[in-house]
């Protein structure tokens, strides 16, 4: 296999094996504002369910720009060589009453058990879909990639040169 080969299958791993994301949105005073999230991944789109009461609902009820952060878990040898995707794009609330609601709670059901039955129905949570519009990879040191293609599933190394 080469190593362009590797590199995605790597990035896809590291998607699949992500059950959480940091956050990164606008908050009402312009500022950038970090926090956390569950999340899981449907049709290559991202999904966040968020309580109303967090700041980054408000923050993307009002500025639906997003940066997500994909942290390899673990203890790796080294910090500096972390297995990362910085990921940017749009949320947009999708209502419960679509279609795409029930299909995604499954899978929130699925990835987070009996939580989600005390979650789901209060009023306050929204489900967020994140569509992904730019992102890089890294995969180590000298092993960095942009993500290109609809859903941000194709890699190109990134000449560190440029």
């Amino acid at each position: 296999m080469n190593e362009s080969a590797d590199a995605t299958l790597d990035y896809q791993a590291l998607r699949k094996s992500t059950s959480s994301v940091q956050l990164a949105t606008i908050n009402r005073d312009n500022l950038p504002e970090a926090s956390y999230a569950p999340c899981v991944w449907y049709e290559g789109d991202c999904y966040l369910f968020l309580s109303g009461l967090s700041s980054h609902t408000d923050n993307l009820e009002n500025n639906p720009s997003i940066s997500l952060l994909l942290l390899e878990e673990g203890s790796p040898a080294n910090a500096f060589a972390r297995k990362r995707a910085s990921l940017h794009g749009r949320a947009r609330i999708i209502g419960r009453d679509e279609e795409t609601f029930d299909r995604v709670m499954r899978v929130f059901h699925e990835s987070f058990g009996k939580v989600m039955q005390i979650i789901e129905p209060l009023p306050d949570f929204r489900l967020f879909r994140v569509s992904l519009e730019a992102g890089s990879f890294v995969r180590g040191f000298g092993q960095a990639y942009a993500l290109t293609g609809e859903k941000l599933e194709s890699l190109v190394p990134v000449d560190p040169r440029k």
